[in-house]
């Protein structure tokens, strides 16, 4: 039973490179291809982890203080 994903190996780094470019994305059975190097797994969760942080970097400056007051905090109640 294939679990639909294998490993390739090439001659050289730019043959892996030119694979990779041109494969990347493509169709096949309906799905798309993706195509990468290899890498181990704490690789991978590190770079995947790098690229959330550029995506949704953390505010420089937190904010300190209350709510404004037309703001009802939780809890509370109009009237």
């Amino acid at each position: 039973v294939s679990k639909g994903s294998g490993f390739v190996a090439f001659s050289t780094r730019e043959e892996a490179s030119q694979a990779l470019t041109e494969m990347n994305g493509k169709m096949m059975s309906g799905k798309p291809l993706y195509v990468a190097f290899a890498q181990r797994k704490e690789e991978r969760k590190a770079m995947l982890q790098a690229q959330f942080s550029q995506m949704h970097p953390v505010p420089m400056t937190p904010f300190y203080g209350s709510s404004p007051s037309h703001v009802p905090s939780y809890g509370s109640s109009w009237g």
